[in-house]
């Protein structure tokens, strides 16, 4: 059977729709972890939840959820970043770096009794072909 030009395409686009969706085409999705410390958590969690949520929404951060999570006895703060393509996220954290509140409200809210946070971790992360349906 042959199978014209139009034909042929709509087999092709067919069995695009049904195939697992490559890598490039999902999103990736960044882990941060941030060291924290005990007399200054409620300095950072207040930062971080009235201001830099709001802040990097505006730059176009898409955040799935937020923890805090302890490590060797101290704590720390998780958070989980959802973007459409590496573009995006290179772009938004230049944004939201730059943006003139946040800088004001860094230094605004240092706190006097230690540091807000210390060391940070920062993972860049694509699902697999054979990752489980995720948000």
């Amino acid at each position: 059977m042959k199978m014209t030009g139009i034909a042929l395409g709509l087999a092709v686009a067919a069995m695009l729709a049904t195939a697992p969706a490559r890598a490039a085409d999902k999103p990736l999705y960044q882990l941060r972890v941030y060291a924290l410390h005990e007399a200054s958590k409620p300095v950072f969690h207040a930062r971080f939840r009235d201001h830099a949520m709001r802040i990097m929404k505006r730059h176009g951060f898409d955040i799935v959820a937020t923890w805090e999570a302890r490590r060797d006895g101290k704590p720390e703060f998780v958070y989980l970043l959802r973007w459409p393509d590496e573009a995006t996220q290179k772009a938004g954290w230049a944004a939201f770096m730059a943006d003139a509140e946040w800088i004001a409200i860094k230094k605004a809210t240092l706190s006097p009794d230690a540091p807000i946070m210390g060391e940070i971790e920062d993972r860049t992360m694509r699902l697999t072909d054979y990752s489980p349906p995720f948000p």
